[in-house]
């Protein structure tokens, strides 16, 4: 009897300690400071690209990096042990525990880039700025037109691609190629330079292509246009509601 008593007393404190230990890891004030940990994290990694600064506190940098870590590694065994097996039924919890645990491995101190991705964690705490919510609700419901922008540019491309090779493919190396074709019709499409650079010297030996670099130019205009109008109507609409 004594020793099922005493059996029931720490079962007792171990579901008290879980309760009290899940109450802080959900409070409001634990987010808080995880979130200006994440912070001063973003801070720290910047400062460790620049090398004047990395220059003169290297280690000092280092050291904080890693303690910023320990305490990332400490929050997920907190919060595991705290709400037990239902901590991987939450779709944010899993998540951070996936940036954690890629930005801990051993060699992840090698590649700034692999720690960069705990600063994706700031995403978990857009639910708590309302503003910031609307703002990914409406960025939500954009992906489906954007991606059916990218499949009718993919097209509008694909057959420019097609025509660019057959018309000036023997004569200009930009157009040698399906791929060259492609990445021509980026340029042109970014308007990065493509009157100079492409443009004018196709035109010079085929006076007529104009013909093809504007049609190609306004068909990317009206696909784009379209894309935002219907974006804005669909921002507009949210907002209102």
């Amino acid at each position: 009897m004594a020793k099922s008593k005493q059996k029931l007393k720490v079962k007792d404190y171990l579901f008290e300690d879980k309760r009290k230990l899940k109450t802080l890891v959900t409070g409001k004030n634990f987010d808080l400071f995880i979130m200006s940990i994440i912070l001063a994290d973003a801070l720290v990694l910047g400062l460790m690209t620049s090398d004047w600064v990395s220059f003169r506190f290297d280690t000092g940098l280092f050291l904080l990096d890693r303690l910023f870590m320990g305490i990332f590694i400490v929050e997920m065994l907190m919060k595991i042990y705290a709400e037990g097996r239902s901590f991987f039924k939450n779709s944010w919890n899993v998540f951070d525990f996936v940036i954690v645990a890629v930005s801990s491995v051993p060699f992840a101190s090698a590649f700034i880039v692999l720690r960069t991705f705990r600063l994706f964690r700031l995403l978990k705490y857009i639910d708590k700025f309302s503003h910031l919510k609307i703002m990914m609700d409406i960025f939500a419901k954009m992906v489906p037109n954007f991606v059916a922008m990218l499949a009718v540019l993919a097209v509008f491309f694909y057959v420019f691609a097609i025509i660019g090779v057959n018309l000036y493919g023997g004569v200009f190396a930009e157009f040698a190629t399906f791929g060259s074709a492609l990445f021509t019709l980026l340029q042109t499409f970014t308007l990065d330079g493509w009157a100079s650079a492409v443009a004018r010297p196709v035109m010079a030996f085929f006076p007529e292509s104009w013909l093809f670099f504007v049609a190609f130019i306004f068909g990317c205009f009206l696909i784009v246009i379209s894309f935002l109008m219907t974006a804005l109507i669909q921002a507009v609409n949210a907002v209102k509601k």
